[in-house]
Order: C-alpha cells, then sequence, then structure tokens
C-alpha cells in the first residue's frame, strides 16, 4: 500500500504541476526511478526538450526522477489510475497487470540488440503494444534497449553449477521469477529501492540488472563478482495511462511519439557506447568479471514453465529474423 507520505507527495505534485502548467493545453508529468544524473533521466529530458520544440508551449513536460513519487510499483498504480500520466520504466513493470508484458522476463529470447528492434519497432511489437492498451489500459510508447542484465553476485560464478542455490533479487514479476528459478537459484523478490541493504545485510547473495544500473545504483560497493550472461533485455519505455494517450490531439501523439522513438535511439547509442567502459568502470572498483559458456545458461532457460499465454508470443518474436 503506497504510504502516507507517497500520498502527499503525489497531491503536491499534481497542485504544484496545476499551477506550473496552467497556460499549457497539455501536461505531461513522467515519473522515474533512475538517478539524477543517470541515462534514464537523461532519456526524459532529451524527450522533454524534443517535446518542448515541436509543439513550444503548447505542452509542458515535468519529470520527477528518482523515485520522488514512489516505488516504481507505486507508479505503475499511480499511471493505472489516471493520477499521473506517464512514467519511464521498464515494460516488465506491468507483468502483474496483463500476462503479455511478462514477455520482458523470458530469458534468452533475443538473439542480439538489432533483432530487439527489429521486434519492437515491427509489426510483432506494434501488435504487442496495441494488445497491452487494448486489455490493460498501458500505453507503451518509444520501446528503448537499456542493455542485457547480468548477474552481480558475492562469490565466483564460472559456470552454472556456481549459480546454484544463490539467493538472487529479481523484481516481483511472474516471468523474472520463473527465469531466474530455470537457472536454479532462489528469486527473491525485493523492492528495488531496499536492494542495496538486502545485499550488504546478506539478506540475498546477489542481483540480476543491467550494467548501467549496476553502476549507477553502486551495487557493486557490496558485491564485487560481475557474471556476463545476456539472459535478458531490458525494454525501457515511457508507460503511459492509455485512455489519456487516446484523448491526445493527433499532432501531440505524433509528436510523443517522436520524442520517444528519438529517446530511444539516445539510449540504444549510449548503451552501445558505454558498456564496455561501464564494465573497465567497475573492474576500476575492484569487481572481478567472470564470462561463462552461456550454452548451459541458454539450455537450462529453456526449460522454463512460463504462463501459456506466452507461448504464441514467444513463437513470434523467435520467427522475427
Amino acid at each position: 500500500m503506497k504510504s502516507l507520505f507517497g500520498s502527499l507527495l503525489v497531491a503536491s505534485v499534481v497542485a504544484l504541476a496545476g499551477m506550473t502548467s496552467a497556460e499549457a493545453q497539455t501536461r505531461i508529468r513522467i515519473g522515474g526511478t533512475g538517478t539524477p544524473e543517470g541515462p534514464d533521466t537523461k532519456v526524459i529530458e532529451l524527450f522533454k526538450s524534443n517535446m518542448e520544440k515541436q509543439l513550444g508551449n503548447k505542452v509542458a513536460v515535468e519529470i520527477y526522477p528518482a523515485s520522488q513519487l514512489g516505488t516504481w510499483s507505486e507508479m505503475v498504480e499511480q499511471v493505472k489510475g489516471g493520477v499521473l500520466e506517464c512514467m519511464y520504466e521498464s515494460v516488465g513493470d506491468l507483468g502483474s497487470y496483463n500476462p503479455v508484458s511478462n514477455i520482458e522476463g523470458v530469458a534468452y529470447l533475443y538473439r542480439d540488440e538489432d533483432h530487439f528492434f527489429r521486434i519492437w519497432r515491427g509489426p510483432v511489437g506494434k501488435a504487442i503494444i496495441a494488445s497491452i492498451a487494448k486489455d490493460s489500459g498501458f500505453q507503451i510508447v518509444g520501446p528503448g534497449f537499456r542493455g542485457f542484465r547480468q548477474f552481480l553476485v558475492k562469490r565466483p560464478v564460472d559456470r552454472l553449477a556456481d549459480l546454484q542455490g544463490m539467493k538472487i533479487r529479481v523484481p516481483g514479476i511472474p516471468a523474472y521469477v520463473t527465469s531466474i528459478s530455470a537457472l536454479g537459484v532462489n528469486p527473491t523478490s525485493i523492492a528495488f529501492e531496499e536492494t542495496y541493504a538486502a545485499l550488504q545485510q546478506g539478506v540475498v547473495d546477489g542481483l540480476e540488472q543491467p550494467l548501467v544500473a549496476i553502476r549507477d545504483q553502486r551495487f557493486y560497493e557490496v558485491a564485487d563478482h560481475l557474471v556476463i550472461t545476456n539472459h535478458m533485455a531490458e525494454t525501457m519505455a515511457f508507460i503511459c495511462n492509455a485512455p489519456w494517450y487516446a484523448k491526445l490531439d493527433a499532432p501531440v501523439r505524433a509528436a510523443f511519439e517522436k520524442a520517444a522513438d528519438d529517446s530511444a535511439d539516445w539510449y540504444r547509442k549510449y548503451t552501445d557506447e558505454n558498456s564496455q567502459k561501464i564494465i573497465d568502470e567497475l573492474k576500476a572498483h575492484g569487481v572481478k568479471v567472470h564470462t561463462p559458456n552461456l550454452a548451459e545458461f541458454a539450455e537450462r532457460a529453456a526449460t522454463a514453465k512460463h504462463d501459456p499465454s506466452l507461448d504464441p508470443i514467444i513463437a513470434q518474436f523467435r520467427t522475427v529474423k
């Protein structure tokens, strides 16, 4: 349940937004969990700049990074209820609201990032986005590649056997839990904002996150073995209240889509240019990097028993060349 503080904060944001954007025809508030200086927040800032260049004072975009509006789960509730227009987070955050969104948590689904974009910007991805909007009330705009997810643990992992039985923090999303369980570890759902403390206190033995989150959230301070597994691709997007989005004027929707896609293109370039740099930074902080044979990881992941409703979607994704 959302805290009283969170409720009061949201209420104050709503009131403040009403005053600061009274002159604008369209007000868009966007929440996020990224650090103020991190790339997640940069994406939202670029979106804001792009929208204002296209529409001028016809739009007011207000951004609230660093969990100012609550945890990611609280923001999902706010977007669902229409209290918040949009958030910039992982598509997988919607897994508890719509089974289709659990596609985010299926391991070894994408061959590479080109395959990722051919799916999400092609007919298969657009059909999935339409299905989520229709069935759950969330509109996904501008799917972007945040990089592949890796394991960060407290002891060496040079093969799949070394990972067995470890308690690994995962999002409380069904497909993530199923996929990680299939690898022989003990998935433990802990709020993202509580993960650092959980690692520090030994509640969990590790986590799985994209490189950028491992660095920006300083998780390397409490776990020092990075295992390059590339087990899932992080699909970031603007997640909006679908009824609100549908009511936007056509020019505003067109500008929104362009700004979101442009931001996704920036994130892809950022990921490509910085992944090895981030690994080097982590090494400089004392992190040991392990590169196990991924064939056994993929083989074990294929035994995961996901919600049957995902089977045809998985098949569609894998047929995209």
